[in-house]
């Protein structure tokens, strides 16, 4: 799970060794699969089950990979053996190459860094364009509901003092007729006016919260 390296300086290069695999011409015969080529009829096969099928077995082939380890940077080059030619005789050009490749791989990084730095700096500016947008919709939710919720005291005081005139109406008809069970109407306005509550404007003014008190910007110095 992790990469076999090689330095140049302090230019790290991971490499890898593997076996190639080859596609192959295979013969089921007698309970197992043998290459094509190595297959001789014989008389004895004349009734015996065979099949052909196409296999990637192993090639007794190395190929030698060399690649970036760093995250992000892409290069890779190869060098791979032949029937003829082994890697054997490749393994002085094999490390000339990988030595002339640092300086590449070095280019790559400073090239990936930067359009890392910009990526990086462009997805602040996403997100800071979107947290911008959040609040100035949250202060727009906390100006809309300040506004309601004025409406309603102000519809509420409206009907409390409808009801408060209505109960002085009472009181002032009840003294100037000198009624003879006005003690017992003053009891029943004493209840009444405790069920309805404060009268006091500023009471309900009070328990209004304004727009900020809902919710402070986070972004104060923008026109809101």
């Amino acid at each position: 799970m992790r990469p076999t390296l090689v330095y140049v300086g302090d230019v790290a290069i991971g490499l890898a060794v593997i076996e190639m695999s080859e596609l192959v011409t295979m013969r089921y015969i007698h309970g197992k699969h043998i290459r094509e080529s190595d297959y001789k009829p014989s008389p004895r096969d004349r009734y015996t089950y065979t099949s052909t099928s196409e296999k990637e077995i192993p090639s007794g082939r190395m190929r030698i990979i060399a690649f970036s380890p760093y995250g992000g940077v892409k290069w890779q080059t190869q060098w791979q053996e032949t029937k003829s030619v082994s890697l054997r005789g490749q393994i002085p050009q094999i490390v000339a190459e990988i030595e002339a490749a640092a300086p590449v791989i070095v280019d790559l990084i400073a090239e990936y860094e930067r359009k890392e730095e910009i990526r990086r700096k462009e997805e602040q500016e996403r997100h800071e364009r979107w947290l911008r947008q959040q609040d100035r919709e949250a202060i727009a939710r906390s100006i809309s509901d300040s506004q309601t919720e004025l409406r309603k005291i102000i519809d509420k005081w409206a009907e409390v003092v409808t009801v408060e005139r209505f109960l002085a109406g009472v009181e002032t008809t009840a003294r100037d007729q000198s009624a003879d069970n006005l003690p017992e109407i003053q009891q029943r306005l004493s209840q009444a006016r405790t069920l309805l509550g404060t009268t006091d404007p500023l009471d309900f003014f009070r328990s209004w919260k304004t727009p900020v008190e809902r919710y402070r910007p986070k972004y104060p110095d923008e026109e809101q």
